[in-house]
């Protein structure tokens, strides 16, 4: 039995657990993938015997409080992005997911383990997993919204209380060029765009520089219209619409990768840090905005929380 599991190693889970932690409060981390960091995340593919690498999750921090704050902590996984027109943000480097990994060094991490239930029984919560059972005294979930009702169950207090939040499905292409491929900008976002967001991803630091590496996210409309579709037709179409806006010949693509967020958008966020039912608490990104350091607000948030309950239970122990 671990006295605190959170559920959910991305940033909010992450800043959750450190916080803990740093109060010597024992705490394990539980998460399906195969890393940390959720939508921090950075793909690696090879051509022609190199690596190259996409950020095909969150894009960078922005110069918030919270994101400095963020970076900080992560210290040498991060550097300064700049955009060609004055300004600058925080990305990971090597990758987007090198700032999560920093940030988990030192915590109890399983990977590659689902939850599938999380049940209340004799003072503990039972939580089952597709590894097994344990159990804590204290639950923090960090998952996206709509995913706490397979977990919790579609009457739970926490279920219903965060039904008004709504969150959108993003595709992502992932596409690369031979070097000589003219780059007429760094980043461009347009909202009306079917393609809102498009950013040169080997123009950040620490990335390869064998290839000319893109990155667009489609809009959450056609997104959420087309996230059941034959993925290599969504993969040729934003293909198509990327070499339009670049101005080049699809015949100077030498590799294209298509991933598909589900909930890969904050469209309307909670308003509030987190949610709680007794010794159970749920936030992410989606209790604040979408951004990065909104998770990690979202995840300090919650151990200040639980560290309050937590004294009293030891006083009341005592």
């Amino acid at each position: 039995m671990s006295d605190v599991v959170v559920i959910g190693a991305g940033m909010s889970g992450i800043a959750c657990a450190r916080a803990l932690q740093a109060e010597g409060v024992p705490v394990r981390l539980i998460d399906k993938g195969r890393g940390v960091g959720g939508r921090m995340a950075t793909r690696r593919t090879a051509i022609a015997g190199k690596t190259i690498t996409f950020d095909h999750g969150a894009q960078y921090l922005d110069r918030s409080e919270d994101a400095a704050a963020t970076a900080a902590l992560g210290k040498g996984a991060v550097d300064a992005w700049h955009l060609g027109d004055g300004t600058s943000r925080i990305v990971g480097v090597p990758g987007m997911a090198a700032l999560p990994r920093a940030l988990a060094n030192g915590l109890d991490v399983t990977l590659n383990t689902r939850v599938t239930t999380v049940r209340a029984r004799c003072g503990l919560f039972q939580i089952e997993t597709d590894a097994g059972k344990t159990a804590a005294s204290h639950v923090i979930i960090t998952v996206p919204a709509p995913q706490l009702a397979p977990i919790l169950g579609e009457t739970h207090p926490l279920v219903q209380r965060a039904s008004d939040v709504v969150m959108r499905p993003c595709l992502t292409l992932m596409a690369a060029f031979n070097r000589d491929t003219p780059a007429p900008f760094v980043t461009r976002r347009d909202a009306n765009a079917l393609l809102t967001w498009i950013a040169q991803n080997d123009t950040k630091p620490g990335r390869s520089t064998a290839y000319q590496t893109w990155v667009a996210q489609a809009n959450p409309d056609w997104s959420a219209a087309n996230i059941d579709a034959d993925r290599s037709e969504s993969k040729r179409r934003m293909v198509d619409l990327l070499c339009s806006e670049l101005g080049v010949a699809s015949a100077k693509l030498c590799h294209a990768g298509l991933q598909v967020w589900r909930y890969g958008l904050v469209e309307t966020p909670l308003g509030k840090s987190f949610l709680k039912d007794g010794m159970l608490w749920a936030g992410g990104d989606w209790c604040r905005g979408a951004k990065v350091q909104d998770a990690w607000r979202s995840g300090v948030d919650i151990a200040a929380n639980v560290l309050r309950t937590w004294d009293s239970s030891l006083s009341a122990d005592a």
